[in-house]
C-alpha cells in the first residue's frame, strides 16, 4: 500500500512540476493612438499562433518555453517585433510599415526548374494547386480577397518587389527557383502580400 502511495505522490509531484513550468502571459496590442487592435496575429519566435487578439486587443497563452522575440501583426497596419523580457504582461504597439522584414517559419511551396516554356506564365500554369493563370496572364491565388479591386499577387524577383510587367519578362530558362506563398507566411509582406506572393530567384 505504501508503495502505491509513494508512486501516486511521485506522479502528482511530477505533474505539478510540469504545470509550474508553464508561464502565463498576456499581450495587449495597440495602435499608435493607443487603441486596442482586434484580430492581430501573434508570433512567438516567428511562429504564428492559432489564436488572434480579441475585441480588446488582448492575447493570452501559456508558455512552455520562453521565446526570444514576440511579434504582433495586423494586415491593415503592419508588424511590430519586440524582445521578450520575461514579463507576464506585455504591450505591443504596431504602426504602419514597421518591421515588415520579419521572417516567418512556415512551409513554402516550391516549383522545380524547367526550360520547356516560352513565358513565365506558361511555366506557372498548372504547377500550384489553388493558383490560376488565365489565358490573358492574369494570376489569381485562391483564397485571397480583392484589395481595392486588385487580385494580383505580390511579385518578388531576386529579393526586389517588381511590377507584373517586369515579372512577365522573365525568361523561364533563367529561373533557378519559384516559391509561392499562400498562407500565414504572406503576413511578413503586410497588405502588399494580401493576394499571395510569388518569389522568383534567377540564375
Amino acid at each position: 500500500m505504501k508503495k502505491y502511495i509513494l508512486i501516486l505522490l511521485g506522479v502528482l509531484f511530477f505533474s505539478t512540476t510540469i504545470n509550474s513550468q508553464e508561464k502565463k502571459i498576456t499581450i495587449k496590442v495597440k495602435d499608435v493612438n493607443n487603441k486596442p487592435v482586434a484580430g492581430a496575429i501573434i508570433l512567438l519566435d516567428n511562429v504564428k499562433q492559432n489564436i488572434l487578439t480579441n475585441s480588446e486587443g488582448i492575447f493570452k497563452t501559456k508558455l512552455k518555453f520562453e521565446p526570444k522575440e514576440i511579434s504582433a501583426f495586423h494586415p491593415n497596419i503592419g508588424i511590430k517585433k519586440i524582445k521578450y523580457n520575461g514579463g507576464n504582461n506585455l504591450i505591443i504597439k504596431i504602426k504602419k510599415g514597421n518591421d515588415l522584414n520579419l521572417s516567418v517559419n512556415s512551409p513554402k511551396q516550391k516549383i522545380a526548374n524547367s526550360n520547356q516554356f516560352n513565358t513565365i506564365y506558361d511555366y506557372l500554369r498548372g504547377k500550384v494547386s489553388g493558383m490560376h493563370v488565365s489565358s490573358d496572364n492574369t494570376i489569381v491565388i485562391r483564397g485571397y480577397n480583392s484589395i481595392n479591386g486588385n487580385m494580383a499577387p505580390l511579385f518578388i524577383v531576386n529579393e526586389i518587389n517588381v511590377s507584373q510587367e517586369v515579372f512577365g519578362r522573365i525568361i523561364p530558362n533563367d529561373i533557378e527557383s519559384v516559391t509561392v506563398l499562400k498562407g500565414p507566411e504572406t503576413t511578413i509582406y503586410g497588405i502588399r502580400g494580401a493576394n499571395g506572393v510569388i518569389i522568383v530567384k534567377t540564375k
